[in-house]
């Protein structure tokens, strides 16, 4: 059973004491191609590869996230 569902633009996912809600990059966007980040330079690496840097888009802002905490389950105390 999966405790995400996507709606859209729009993540919602359960956790155990919050549901947190985030918006995702657009698919469409000219300057990301809906990955959320974009290359912004890079430098070789020891094994003669490139490694890009990168920072995230303006089409989404990764760190907003919507928390919505869930209360505290009642317990169930019964006597024996």
């Amino acid at each position: 059973m999966s405790n995400s569902i996507r709606i859209g633009r729009w993540a919602a996912e359960l956790y155990q004491r919050a549901i947190y809600i985030e918006q995702r990059p657009k698919r469409d966007c000219p300057d990301c191609g809906g990955h959320g980040a974009i290359e912004v330079g890079g430098e070789y690496v020891l094994d003669h590869t490139w490694e890009p840097d990168s920072e995230p888009c303006p089409c989404w802002d990764p760190y907003r996230t919507i928390r919505i905490p869930l209360w505290r389950r009642a317990k169930i105390v019964e006597p024996f």
